[in-house]
């Protein structure tokens, strides 16, 4: 928070972009932060058509996360590298769920989160949870699809169908419906 940033006449204005690197200086006070006293802005975090989604990202991390906790900035960090990796649609897809694994959301793509498991073959998406037949039914989600997620999760460059990505974003919307936070317009399908 810096006290009259905002102003016409704030000499850090225009420094302070969002979704940058930014080294500040500041004068500690007697109570609360203190003042700033200096801001360099780095390297932008993600190129600047996925500001938006940028932000998307920084919402949800802020619901997972919240003030104190120590864990959340790393885990921010890599899910906004995961971003700025390319402007595919499912780059926010795998940023989100990123962030949604680090959290304890989700679970392993390859067993059944209910009795675990191991299954090969499709699997089911109910309310949030990944599903072998014995334990429910809901969505199909194919062995190939799992697999696609885990590649782009680990950077590689796969290019998911659009009933893919689909799928993958009802994916999301579910996990962060589930745990009470509302989807915006990127994951309502």
């Amino acid at each position: 928070m810096v006290r009259g940033a905002r102003r016409p006449k704030s000499p850090f204005r225009a420094t302070l972009e969002p979704l940058h690197e930014l080294d500040i200086a500041w004068r500690p006070g007697r109570t609360g932060m203190g003042t700033l006293t200096d801001i360099q802005r780095g390297k932008a975090l993600v190129q600047s058509p996925q500001v938006m989604d940028g932000q998307e990202v920084l919402a949800i991390a802020s619901r997972l996360y919240q003030d104190g906790d120590p864990h959340g900035y790393l885990e921010l960090g890599r899910s906004l590298h995961l971003l700025a990796g390319g402007s595919r649609p499912q780059n926010l897809l795998a940023a989100v769920w990123q962030l949604l694994d680090h959290a304890g959301w989700l679970g392993d793509l390859s067993h059944c989160w209910h009795c675990s498991e191991a299954v090969e073959s499709s699997m089911f998406w109910k309310q949030g949870h990944l599903l072998c037949g014995g334990c429910g039914k809901g969505m199909e989600i194919s062995a190939g699809l799992r697999k696609s997620i885990a590649a782009v999760l680990q950077g590689d460059r796969v290019m998911l169908s659009e009933s893919n990505c689909r799928a993958w974003r009802e994916m999301v919307r579910a996990v962060l419906k589930e745990h009470g936070i509302k989807a915006t317009e990127s994951f309502n399908v």
